[in-house]
């Protein structure tokens, strides 16, 4: 797995996580699938999302982990109504606003570009392209 929850230990203590989880860790794995889940349907557009989420160790990318963490935790805390961490919020917050900016184009983080199928035997041949359509806005004219 990408993410495990004794990795969560940057974001948060395991005695609130557990707090939280009632001690089921079943929990905590649903909710990180769900998190790449969402971060994948943000990178597909350009990016390889099975190389950067199979990857392990140190292979990583720390800035997708990073803010996979921070989705997670802030997902852990919105569990429970009573316990609400600004922090937690903030650090959604970050990770959704970089996942925009990524899906737009905006930002383009050193993670393996997706390859796609031109000649249609199957085999991905291409890298993906970051080239965007259709940004020209239209204006009336009163001719």
């Amino acid at each position: 797995m990408f993410l495990e929850k004794a990795e969560l230990k940057t974001v948060a203590t395991d005695e609130i996580i557990n707090k939280i989880i009632n001690n089921d860790d079943s929990i905590v794995t649903d909710i990180i699938l769900e998190s790449i889940d969402l971060m994948s349907s943000y990178l597909y557009q350009y990016f390889d999302t099975e190389a950067i989420f199979n990857a392990s160790g140190d292979d990583r990318n720390r800035t997708v982990l990073k803010h996979l963490k921070g989705i997670v935790i802030h997902e852990i805390y919105i569990r429970r109504t009573k316990v609400f961490n600004e922090v937690a919020k903030a650090r959604y917050d970050e990770a959704m606003l970089w996942l925009e900016k990524v899906s737009e184009g905006k930002i383009k983080p050193p993670l393996p570009i997706r390859q796609n199928d031109t000649d249609g035997d199957g085999t991905p041949d291409t890298p993906a392209t970051f080239m965007k359509l259709g940004s020209r806005k239209n204006y009336k004219n009163h001719f």
